[in-house]
């Protein structure tokens, strides 16, 4: 039984080196703000409205409000590999705070609770209490303290439901 599982641990390990497994997913790394820091999005946030970016996190805190999942996260830089690192320093301008908006979280998995630290990829959605970033969460990358307790989310979009096409662009595309 145990070398079964680690046979399968190893496979694992061995296909992700092969296929280049990341902590993120290639199309948000390729959509989100290339090179983004926290102390750059921290000063000025309204320059990234509505704009994805990535950046790590630890949950401080949780809040429920209007039905969602509010995070408040201590920054955490990211390594090359979008791993979260430990600050230099707690005085670092990266060792600073954010809030992420979890839209559904019914649907993150139970052991969101193990998650020492987030790999985040979140849309810019302006300020938070405190005046701090707010992101809504694109999608997750939980890091357990064991390989266990790692996990992963990714906001699912319900895609029978088309938004309606609005008035004006109708009357330009020659509908009613």
């Amino acid at each position: 039984m145990n070398l079964m599982r680690i046979t399968r641990s190893v496979l694992v390990v061995v296909l992700c080196g092969i296929l280049g497994c990341t902590a993120v997913p290639r199309k948000y790394v390729r959509e989100s703000v290339p090179h983004l820091t926290f102390p750059t999005l921290a000063a000025n946030p309204q320059l990234y409205q509505n704009r994805l970016v990535i950046l790590g996190a630890a949950i401080v805190k949780e809040e429920r409000r209007d039905g969602n999942l509010w995070l408040h996260v201590k920054n955490r830089p990211l390594s090359k590999e979008y791993r979260p690192q430990l600050p230099s320093s707690p005085y670092d301008p990266d060792a600073g705070w954010y809030w992420i908006v979890v839209e559904t979280p019914q649907t993150l998995p139970d052991s969101y609770h193990q998650w020492a630290e987030l790999t985040v990829v979140g849309r810019v959605t302006g300020f938070g209490p405190g005046k701090e970033p707010l992101l809504k969460m694109v999608y997750v990358r939980g890091w357990g303290l064991t390989s266990a307790h790692h996990g992963v989310w990714e906001h699912a979009e319900d895609l029978n439901y088309i938004e309606p096409i609005p008035r004006a662009i109708r009357g330009e595309l020659g509908q009613q």
